[in-house]
């Protein structure tokens, strides 16, 4: 197999393995019961005291399995645990409880199903919770301030108890480190109702002590990443190929995140009314009369979102595919230096509260560039606003530097972008080159670069641990 990098080959129906080096495609086995010799270990009951997964062994999760009592996980560079398909598997870091899951870029800690070559597939596990005491709005049982996790039936969430209930008064709680990590196949949907899938990674409540970098999530069948309230920090996410929305924030969350690439598949979307978007922000719902508080207001810088327009040309994007950004319901999201293309429709600003916070200035959206959409779609309002409010034309604003004059994707000049390659660094030349600006107060403490979207010209930060075609990936 020839050796390039960050280079995503794609089939007839969407995108297919990045070549990362050579990359082995022998057949894996179907692991539906785990071994019991000393290469492997199941993980199946509760760890309720610290325990270490030790690099060169393979390990099964089996069920929910909570880490608790205060215990730390620690999994040791280039360990895989592979998910038992049909058993719920779902690793949950409970508040107070840690993860120590720092892989390396030769070295990725990987979690994915445990399904054989060419069988695996979005949904097949759980995925990844933490699980902190990070603030939030959201109200449960009558108390403020705490949020159940999403995904469970009445007789599970009864079982599990505050195992999953987040939240707290600390925003700078630390559930530990995951870093160059690779999520595979998770987002469970554990039932035909809305809100009962888990995601790729969930973040309850998680604090700003927590360490979250280099983590991909591929296939996810519902979000790739959520965040409820809490206020951890976040660099270099990539989200491939998911089902629902890429980045979706909820509950007073107020984070920052830096440096984030999506690629969607034009054949995988989600169904619902809202349908698969890039991000997803609301405050809550349904909105009540007040707001709750604190808002929903993370700031994320230097991302890009590769839509399947990108692909098979605006005209052929499913339906489903809704936006690529949709802010609704209060929330205060703002975003710097991003790119956005290839999506049904562009930005949208919806709902009432929305609308007022870009027109007060309490919602930034600066620096970005929005390309490919149809006409009126760039960025655009829905569902209400203040008297007088023009949310699009504030975006617009020149002071706000954000250009939507790109109808043709081309003309965004990345290394490579077409049906078959995809090179998401900019080439000389580029627009997306030199426009950025971290002047905005909301940027402080981000990293300060001169480019717009998660890579620069000779970028390096997806080297060695990204697969791109992990069902055909040899574990």
């Amino acid at each position: 197999m020839k050796q390039t990098r960050r280079l995503l080959s794609a089939s007839a129906v969407g995108l297919g393995a990045l070549l990362l080096g050579v990359t082995s495609c022998s057949k894996d086995d179907n692991n539906s019961n785990p071994p019991t010799n000393t290469g492997s270990d199941t993980l199946s009951a509760a760890i309720t005291t610290s325990r270490t997964l030790v690099t060169g062994k393979t390990y099964y999760l089996k069920g929910v399995v909570f880490v608790s009592n205060n215990a730390t996980l620690t999994i040791q560079p280039g360990t895989i645990i592979k998910a038992i398909k049909g058993t719920k598997a779902t690793l949950v870091i409970t508040k107070g409880a840690k993860i120590d899951a720092q892989g390396t870029p030769t070295q990725p800690i990987v979690f994915t199903s445990n399904q054989a070559v060419g069988a695996r597939d979005k949904g097949d596990w759980g995925g990844i919770v933490l699980v902190g005491n990070g603030i939030t709005n959201y109200t449960y049982g009558g108390v403020k301030g705490r949020r159940l996790l999403e995904g469970f039936d009445q007789a599970e969430i009864t079982a599990y108890g505050n195992n999953i209930v987040g939240g707290g008064d600390n925003n700078a709680d630390n559930s530990g480190s995951l870093r160059y990590t690779r999520i595979e196949f998770a987002g469970i949907p554990l039932s035909s109702q809305l809100n009962s899938e888990l995601n790729g990674l969930t973040l309850l409540c998680v604090g700003s002590g927590t360490t979250l970098d280099h983590i991909q999530v591929s296939y996810s069948g519902d979000d790739s990443f959520e965040w409820f309230g809490g206020a951890v920090n976040a660099k270099y996410l990539f989200a491939y190929r998911g089902v629902d929305d890429d980045f979706d924030t909820d509950n007073g969350y107020v984070g920052k995140v830096q440096f984030g690439l999506s690629i969607r598949d034009n054949s995988i979307f989600d169904v619902g009314t809202a349908a698969s978007n890039g991000f997803e922000s609301d405050n809550e719902d349904p909105v009540p009369t007040t707001l709750s508080t604190p808002l929903t207001a993370p700031v994320f810088s230097n991302m890009t979102f590769i839509g399947p327009g990108a692909f098979v040309g605006a005209s052929a994007v499913n339906a489903a595919f809704g936006r690529a950004a949709l802010l609704r319901r209060g929330t205060q999201l703002s975003v710097y230096n991003s790119v956005f293309l290839g999506w049904a429709n562009g930005i949208n600003i919806d709902g009432v509260n929305s609308n007022e916070w870009v027109t007060n200035g309490q919602m930034e959206f600066k620096n970005n560039i929005v390309a490919g959409f149809p006409v009126g779609k760039y960025i655009y309002a829905s569902n209400g606003g203040a008297a007088g409010a023009n949310p699009a034309a504030t975006f617009m604003a020149a002071a706000n530097a954000n250009d939507t004059t790109i109808s043709d994707i081309a003309n965004l000049k990345f290394t490579t972008l077409n049906a078959t390659t995809v090179d998401a660094r900019p080439a000389t030349g580029s627009p997306l080159l030199g426009k950025a600006s971290f002047s905005a107060t909301k940027l402080a403490g981000l990293t300060n670069v001169t480019y717009v979207g998660a890579l620069n010209t000779g970028d390096t930060w997806m080297d060695g641990w990204v697969e791109l075609d992990p069902k055909n990936k040899a574990y």
